[in-house]
């Protein structure tokens, strides 16, 4: 049985990184870098399991989870994200964005969280 191989022409990429590529994801995780150092730097963040996540931020792909130990604190987190995405010429998605707040109080009211452009976070 004969296999057929079908190759596609050749294209050029202004900006960006090619979906799907080997190094695509390395190459994003250095491009961001910067994002995690300022979280690093704000000293926010919370401990999990006597872990403390103001020195970590959890990164997949371009996804980012912040960790804090109250709303205020994560809203200043939010907005150092959003201040050094800005200067790497990138924002937050508002519409895949959303807070989750854990432990005994979470059914309780509270203020919502907004971005930089006044979006309430849900």
């Amino acid at each position: 049985m004969e296999s057929c191989v079908t190759y596609s022409d050749y294209f050029s990429l202004s900006c960006g990184v090619r979906q799907g590529g080997v190094l695509s994801p390395c190459l994003f995780a250095i491009f961001i870098d910067s994002v995690v150092d300022r979280v690093i730097e704000s000293g926010l963040g919370c401990y999990l399991n006597m872990t403390c996540f103001s020195r970590r931020i959890l990164l997949y792909a371009d996804d980012i989870v912040l960790l804090a130990p109250s709303v205020h604190s994560l809203q200043l987190l939010l907005r150092t994200c959003e201040d050094e995405l800005s200067c790497l010429d990138m924002r937050l998605n508002n519409k895949k964005s959303v807070c989750i707040r854990i432990g005994p109080r979470y059914k309780a009211d509270c203020c919502s969280l907004v971005t930089s452009d006044n979006c309430k976070l849900l």
